[in-house]
């Protein structure tokens, strides 16, 4: 494929935020039901189908197992691990504050590009950092205290925050080193097909929605075509294109979107401190690049 230029890579990652924020909200609803992994078998394996079919038509299959061994392992970690402890987390928490310890992501992927590949940021970052990280804290405990959050529930879901993150990093380094962004993106959901086949075999038993269940198969094929292709498509096509520190930034738009996709989906409740949390989350990921556009302006007046 010839899609070249940041803002392709800006405006493709802010669509794979959007998809996933949605389908994280989209497989709570599912996990009431049914049991995670066998949802992520399922979403998985339809997704996979279909993306190693459009390989084959652009020609980016793989022809020695050097092309396969990096993406597949990296999708074991992500989307393999990230998933299965994102969705085991959601069934056991609420929607919104899954929305909101996902919201964390923004904080801890420009410290990991800084410490693994050398990507520089502000000392505004870290000042952003502890801002938002102070609302995210005051918020899930005082969800705890009013029952409506799980503790248990909460660590999953951040692990799965961490995993993700560092797969960023990982992605990062793939993408840039002339592999094909969807040949990537195609043995990253691969990996983590094979991943929760592993998983899902372990109880013995396999469950999926019945032909009356037709709210689950609407919600299922989103999970293919939205959570899956478009996100993960997406991720891998702004790796190639842009730093992982913009790759991070994007993610604020998580809370926001989880939130609202909690609210119409899950029927969740939403509190003034909540969305006084979001706006604490969301103003502390935004300090730097607010530092930066004020820098800049500075600079333009005084040229």
């Amino acid at each position: 494929m010839t899609i070249s230029g940041e803002r392709t890579g800006h405006l493709a990652q802010i669509a794979s935020v959007a998809a996933f924020s949605i389908g994280i909200m989209v497989q709570k609803d599912l996990t009431t039901r049914y049991p995670p992994a066998d949802i992520l078998m399922l979403q998985f394996a339809a997704s996979a189908m279909l993306m190693w079919i459009i390989c084959a038509v652009l020609g980016y299959l793989p022809k020695r197992l050097s092309e396969v061994v990096p993406g597949f392992l990296w999708g074991i970690l992500a989307p393999g691990i990230v998933f299965l402890l994102s969705s085991t987390g959601a069934s056991r928490t609420d929607g919104v504050s899954v929305a909101l310890i996902w919201g964390i992501m923004p904080l801890i992927g420009p410290i990991l590009a800084r410490l693994l590949l050398g990507e520089r940021f502000h000392w505004s970052l870290p000042i952003g950092a502890m801002i938002a990280f102070s609302g995210l804290i005051v918020l899930t405990l005082d969800r705890q205290a009013i029952g409506l959050g799980d503790p248990i529930g909460n660590l999953l879901v951040l692990a799965a925050v961490l995993s993700a993150a560092s797969g960023q990093i990982i992605g990062r380094r793939l993408n840039t080193r002339g592999t094909p962004w969807f040949r990537l993106a195609t043995l990253q959901v691969t990996g983590g097909l094979f991943f929760t086949a592993i998983f899902s075999s372990l109880d013995g038993s396999w469950t999926i929605p019945t032909a009356k269940d037709s709210a689950a198969f609407i919600s299922l094929a989103y999970l293919v075509l939205g959570m899956t292709m478009v996100a993960f498509i997406g991720y891998n096509l702004a790796l190639s294109r842009i730093q992982v520190t913009w790759i991070a930034f994007y993610s604020s738009l998580n809370p926001a979107i989880g939130t609202v996709a909690a609210v119409i989906l899950l029927g969740a409740l939403v509190r003034p401190l909540d969305i006084a949390g979001i706006a604490i989350i969301v103003g502390g990921v935004a300090v730097p690049y607010m530092w930066r556009i004020i820098q800049g302006r500075k600079a333009a007046l005084g040229a």
